[in-house]
């Protein structure tokens, strides 16, 4: 279990609140929903995204400025794409789904001319090369109703099957979600963001999208919503998007530390990682060593930078002495000299010794 790599992940945020068929209620919750997903997704207590990684557009008119944004996200995202929409999910005559826009006209004949093909989003998603693809739909599938969403029809089950993909449904096929007219959000987008933001006491560390799926399948029937669905969770489903606000598990970083490298040498080394976070965060330097060797490892170079140089200031010498090293290898001897010295005075002989062959290629004596 861990957390998305911020610089290798990318979201992109959809929702339609208003429409021009009045045969479409308006669902103004929508933008709310999108707004506050966006700002818990780029919160540094949240997902930590970056704000142009994270991209936001409600009522967004146009399917090609829609297909621009989503096929550059998945050209982009390394770690984790994730894809939300929100709106009414409208069934063709040919028995697809269809996701609709602001323009989209609920008059069968034009539904396939005016909403977004879910079948183009399945496919886009399927050949992403993210590690985790993540599905978010907070729909159902025809629209006609005032205080939901949506009558229900099963056709559309199959089709939330996407390849490699965790996907994340407001409702089975043969329900309707709920989108309460003075409501500031959705029923499904609104338990979403208040476990996200305020966590869960039966919950682990991390909200992952299984636990995530887990609390809102328990919590939403029981206030007499629709039991959500989870499709193709695979791996993804132990990708965690932020950690549970009242986790009060107090973790010894030995152990946790002795486990990952247990984890480490069978292979396991996601879960490793999660073993060494932990314990760096409970500030242990032998994990915060070990967390940034595997971070570097898998591409995550700026988050083992800042675990190396946390290792190097908690005073261990040989930990400063392996940063001056890389310091002195990337072109950076200030920084090498500096650590360097910090070592060498704390007693580590092999320091000095780098110490005084940097000085003598500068021309300098110790």
């Amino acid at each position: 279990m861990r957390l998305p790599d911020p610089p290798r992940s990318r979201a992109l945020l959809l929702g339609s609140s208003t429409y021009s068929d009045p045969d479409l209620p308006d669902l103004p919750a929508v933008r709310n929903n999108v707004a506050d997903l966006a700002r818990v997704l780029t919160s540094p207590r949240g997902t930590a995204l970056a704000s142009r990684h994270c991209v936001a557009e409600p009522d967004r008119p146009d399917l090609a400025g829609i297909g621009a944004l989503l096929v550059a996200a998945a050209a982009q995202a390394e770690d984790l794409l994730l894809v939300y929409y929100a709106g009414h999910g409208l069934v063709g005559p040919d028995g697809e789904l269809y996701l609709s826009l602001p323009g989209t006209s609920s008059d069968p004949s034009l539904i396939a001319w005016t909403g977004l093909p879910f079948g183009l989003l399945r496919r886009t998603l399927a050949t992403a090369r993210a590690a985790n693809r993540v599905l978010i739909l907070d729909c159902c599938f025809s629209g006609m109703a005032i205080d939901t969403m949506a009558t229900a029809t099963s056709v559309v089950a199959g089709q939330l099957e996407a390849a490699g993909t965790c996907t994340l449904a407001s409702s089975p096929a043969n329900r309707p979600s709920i989108a309460p007219s003075e409501a500031r959000y959705t029923a499904y987008t609104g338990e979403l963001l208040n476990l996200l933001e305020h966590g869960s006491t039966l919950s682990a560390e991390y909200l992952t999208l299984l636990a995530i799926h887990e609390h809102l399948a328990r919590v939403l029937p029981s206030q007499g919503h629709p039991r959500p669905e989870q499709r193709n969770t695979r791996t993804a489903g132990r990708l965690a998007l932020v950690r549970n606000r009242v986790y009060a598990g107090s973790p010894d970083p030995e152990a946790l530390v002795e486990e990952g490298k247990r984890l480490e040498l069978i292979g396991e080394t996601a879960d490793a990682e999660h073993r060494y976070l932990r314990a760096a965060e409970a500030g242990s330097p032998g994990a915060m060593r070990r967390l940034s060797r595997l971070l570097e490892r898998r591409g995550a170079l700026s988050q083992a930078g800042i675990w190396r140089r946390k290792a190097a200031d908690s005073g261990d010498p040989a930990i400063m002495n392996e940063v001056g090293v890389r310091d002195w290898h990337t072109g950076d001897p200030v920084q090498a000299e500096m650590w360097f010295r910090r070592a060498a005075e704390a007693g580590l002989a092999e320091a000095e010794e780098n110490l005084r062959t940097l000085l003598r290629q500068q021309g300098r004596e110790m």
